[in-house]
């Protein structure tokens, strides 16, 4: 029998691949990002949070 997914699995996923994607594009020390890859960053997060599909393609 199949495990429900859970709407925060789906989130929390979405965050892990806005994070991922991110440090591959922009580096991996975020202190050395720019202004703009900073606030980039963040509105990835925030549409993550608000739909997670968005983000999630399988």
């Amino acid at each position: 029998m199949a495990t429900a997914v859970q709407p925060a699995d789906l989130i929390e996923d979405a965050l892990v691949h806005v994070w991922t994607d991110a440090h591959r594009e922009f580096g991996p020390d975020e202190a050395a990002w720019t202004p703009g890859q900073v606030r980039e960053y963040l509105l990835r997060l925030d549409a993550a949070r608000i739909d997670p599909g968005s983000v999630i393609t399988i």
